[in-house]
């Protein structure tokens, strides 16, 4: 009974600490060097932070909600995509922009919500940052104006004022380049569509996904001669 009560206690405490590293990494790190564990159970037992995530019953996968995770990974995505750009162009560090949001109708109010953290995270000026539905006259608009154009992602783009933040010769480069990786993307996924020797021997649903992420591929790159288009 000793044994086990031990080993329910080191179980606890082992998951508490995996649990809480995200948080604490340094003290969780020192801490879960001194409990007890099997190697063979864990292969990145020799660090926490590489070590695996609790799952419940140690088998069963945490029960996940995939469109929390693509609504995340959407944000992440445009914090990421201001934050370049803003690098790309030497924005100073303190200095707040304004943005101009562009989403689908079914996407935008959850980004809406995120806004504060958006504005934080991007240094945006919290009373220049718009959100408007694609194809609404706001988004025309916005559009339509001398703006760096960002394509988030498939459905989602971001404005930012071209005035006071880069010259146009350095937009049309940065377009230039995206453009080129673009067109190496569709042509490298493109011949491997038409190879019959993968379209007719891998699963179907790859062969799915390979279109699906040729379609979107082909929408950035229309986006993105859109935005070329603009500034001549």
């Amino acid at each position: 009974e000793a044994r086990a009560a031990r080993k329910v206690l080191v179980y606890i405490l082992d998951t508490s600490l995996r649990l809480l590293h995200p948080y604490m990494p340094y003290v969780t790190e020192q801490l879960w060097h001194h409990i007890p564990r099997s190697a063979a159970k864990d292969h990145t037992a020799h660090a926490l932070m590489l070590a695996n995530w609790p799952q419940m019953n140690d088998e069963s996968p945490l029960v996940t909600d995939s469109d929390a995770i693509a609504l995340f990974e959407c944000f992440q995505a445009l914090v990421r995509s201001i934050r370049n750009a803003r690098a790309e162009y030497n924005v100073d560090l303190g200095k707040k922009i304004s943005a101009t949001v562009v989403a689908g109708s079914e996407i935008l109010p959850a980004l809406e919500k995120e806004a504060k953290s958006l504005v934080a995270l991007a240094r945006l000026d919290p009373e220049q940052v718009s959100f408007c539905v694609a194809d609404s006259e706001e988004a025309i608009a916005a559009a339509s104006q001398e703006s760096v154009k960002l394509v988030v992602q498939d459905g989602v783009e971001v404005y930012l004022p071209i005035s006071a933040l880069i010259d146009p010769e350095k937009e049309r480069q940065r377009l230039g380049k995206q453009k080129g990786k673009l067109e190496k993307e569709i042509e490298k996924l493109s011949a491997r569509l038409q190879s019959k020797g993968f379209t007719d021997k891998a699963p179907p649903a790859v062969v799915d996904k390979a279109r699906n992420e040729l379609e979107e591929l082909q929408n950035q790159l229309e986006n993105v001669n859109s935005g070329l288009e603009a500034l001549n």
